[in-house]
């Protein structure tokens, strides 16, 4: 009896251990998951940028989520060249930046 006490008791144990184990993977997963999407939607914003579309703050979809876009245009020693940062966040976690995209654009206008 007492053997059988001792046994569960391992296996209960064991049990407890993998699904700690399995939920950590699941919530690594779900981020690198989180930073791709954010990844592509900074991406999407840079492009934009480039091709004189947009460089306004905004919200874009992407793999059934809501992103938050904010972009910072700098000045840089080239007139025409801009160094840009874009931000983006899940609305859903008030925007908290997720993935922060640095680049450059020929901005058109610019001094």
């Amino acid at each position: 009896m007492i053997e059988a006490l001792v046994a569960m008791t391992v296996l209960a144990l064991g049990a407890v251990s993998l699904l700690a184990a399995t939920e950590g993977h699941t919530a690594r997963i779900t981020a690198l998951s989180d930073r791709t999407a954010a990844r592509w939607v900074a991406e999407n914003r840079l492009a934009d940028i480039r091709l004189g579309l947009t460089n306004l703050p905004g919200q874009e979809p992407m793999l059934g989520q809501i992103w938050q876009v904010a972009t910072t245009l700098t000045p840089t020693t080239e007139s025409a060249l801009q160094r840009v940062a874009v931000a983006v966040g899940r609305v859903a976690d008030n925007g908290a930046t997720v993935v922060t995209l640095n680049g450059y654009a020929e901005i058109a206008g610019a001094p």
